[in-house]
């Protein structure tokens, strides 16, 4: 596959690549912050705290495959797994330092460790399903 063009699966993403591969993971990441914002007592109260951490992971991991995809179509980007990692966990970080200026929130290195752990386990997950697609994944 010649790396300087991808190929486009559906009519819609080859007439508009950013809004198809580059839109979501930018909307996704927004949604996060908007999230994030929510004052502490305004938050619903989950049933056990540790389901607060798989939450983290999944709601990262899921910004790790968005990314990931952006960063592969419709141009691929040098190594779009170790792009992705860096840029997710430093949205991470920046979340968790937002939550410090939000009422009763807080920042928090346990949630922080299990948003990178989201990042790098999904993202990972998709390069191994992708892999052909790409010569320089990693």
């Amino acid at each position: 596959m010649d790396r300087g063009k991808s190929v486009l699966l559906t009519a819609f993403e080859d007439r508009h690549p950013i809004l198809a591969y580059r839109a979501p993971a930018v909307l996704y990441a927004i949604l996060i912050f908007i999230v994030s914002a929510i004052p502490g007592q305004e938050l619903p109260q989950l049933p056990f705290i540790s389901f607060d951490k798989v939450v983290h992971t999944i709601e990262f991991g899921l910004l790790g495959i968005l990314v990931f995809r952006a960063f592969r179509f419709p141009r691929p980007v040098s190594k779009p797994y170790l792009a992705t990692v860096f840029l997710c966990v430093g949205i991470a970080a920046s979340d968790e330092l937002h939550q410090l200026f939000v009422p009763g929130r807080y920042a928090s290195m346990a949630d922080f460790l299990c948003d990178a752990i989201g990042v790098i386990v999904f993202t990972g997950i998709s390069a191994f399903i992708h892999r052909k697609a790409s010569v320089d994944i990693y």
